[in-house]
């Protein structure tokens, strides 16, 4: 019975998220309810520890580190060593043919072969002269990727989808 009340409130917690979403996205006041939000935020929480928070997500996000190559590989190792523990094994008894059950070790190889090709390729730097060829890459949205924004590093036109130039 616990879980059942449990998943009916996850179920409408859902609902009404989407259905906010739904709503304030055509009116644009999620920008508002978003600010709104951060105020309050910002009375109840520390300035310290929003700086503290504010940094480690910088560092995340907006520079380079090997924070989620560690974690991807973390998990991908996990999920398959689950995968060899327990499914593996349960699979064999019911004598599943094994070309099945090896296939996901091959998806993993070729996997973590991509994995490492995407890691290992340079991603290409902005410069002056390069930076009108990669600003008509891609369309500016205006939403996620407004045009005009400049890096506050080297103070070049960031182009759209581009985390860093």
């Amino acid at each position: 019975m616990d879980f059942l009340v449990l998943f009916l409130f996850y179920l409408a917690s859902v609902l009404m998220g989407l259905v906010l979403i739904c709503v304030c996205s055509k009116t644009h006041s999620l920008k508002g309810l978003a600010r709104g939000g951060a105020q309050i935020f910002s009375c109840i929480i520390p300035e310290c520890l929003q700086r503290a928070v504010h940094g480690l997500l910088h560092y995340l996000f907006h520079t380079r580190n090997h924070t989620f190559i560690v974690l991807h590989l973390v998990l991908q190792g996990m999920v398959y060593t689950e995968y060899t523990w327990e499914v593996f094994g349960y699979c064999q008894e019911l004598e599943l043919s094994l070309h099945y059950l090896l296939l996901p070790y091959l998806l993993l190889g070729v996997n973590l072969f991509f994995f490492t090709l995407t890691c290992g390729t340079n991603p290409g730097i902005i410069t002056k002269a390069n930076e009108l060829l990669f600003l008509h890459v891609y369309e500016f949205d205006e939403v996620m990727f407004p045009k005009n924004v400049r890096c506050s590093t080297c103070d070049l036109r960031k182009p759209a989808r581009s985390k860093h130039c």
